[in-house]
């Protein structure tokens, strides 16, 4: 095929194919003459599975290519990579979770029911709230009930700040996660991996939490005595 038959086959530009080609990412066309190029189908699939590793796996060009190269590259050029990760962890992390609750049965306050899209809370067509957002909906009580409460200025615009902040670390962490265990371990390992380093990882982030405020207590302190 020629250049614009491979650029609608693949959604990709020839600028764009071209430079993989020189970062050794695509391999060289055919060339029955000097100004003319042939492509095949290996440069639609090698395409589209760039495409999708950049999109749907995070993973840098530096990567996709050490991939590609590998023994076992023509794996990469599957539609899926660690094809029941997503689905096996999900289906772990919401068993081990607690059942639905009904949101009635939590006794929330008016402001908290007011905020429930500021805590990103889904209500079910039944009531209910999944187990996980009740737990977080009883922390955020436990919250009010020490003094966190609207009338000194506290309300569910706060969480969105910290729902905010998770949605980047998370995103973050998934595309670290992926760009350092593709090609380097199984998918059962991975699955494995992912499942024991949330809990692991939820235990670090509040010491790390805990450390920077005391050291920015301890800074408020000089502050204050300079």
């Amino acid at each position: 095929m020629r250049m614009r038959d491979l650029e609608k086959a693949s959604g990709v530009g020839r600028e764009t194919i071209r430079f993989y080609i020189r970062e050794g990412l695509l391999p060289e066309p055919d060339k029955p003459s000097r100004n003319s190029a042939r492509y095949s189908d290996v440069h639609v699939a090698r395409l589209k599975a760039i495409k999708r590793l950049q999109e749907e796996r995070f993973l840098p060009l530096s990567v996709i290519r050490t991939l590609l190269e590998a023994e076992d590259g023509d794996r990469w050029l599957l539609p899926d990579m660690f094809p029941m990760l997503e689905a096996t962890l999900a289906q772990r992390l919401a068993e081990a979770g607690p059942a639905r609750v009904a949101l009635s049965d939590l006794g929330l306050p008016d402001h908290q029911q007011d905020h429930l899209a500021e805590l990103m809370i889904t209500v079910a067509e039944d009531g209910t709230v999944s187990g996980r957002d009740a737990a977080i909906l009883r922390t955020v009580q436990k919250l009010d009930d020490i003094g966190f409460t609207p009338e000194l200025g506290f309300h569910g615009g706060q969480m969105r700040l910290y729902n905010v902040l998770i949605d980047w670390l998370t995103q973050q962490e998934i595309r670290h996660f992926l760009e350092h265990i593709a090609g380097h371990v199984g998918e059962a390992k991975a699955l494995e991996m992912a499942e024991q380093g949330i809990a692991i990882i939820n235990e670090l982030l509040g010491q790390l939490r805990t450390r920077a405020l005391l050291r920015k207590l301890a800074d408020l302190r000089q502050t204050s005595q300079s």
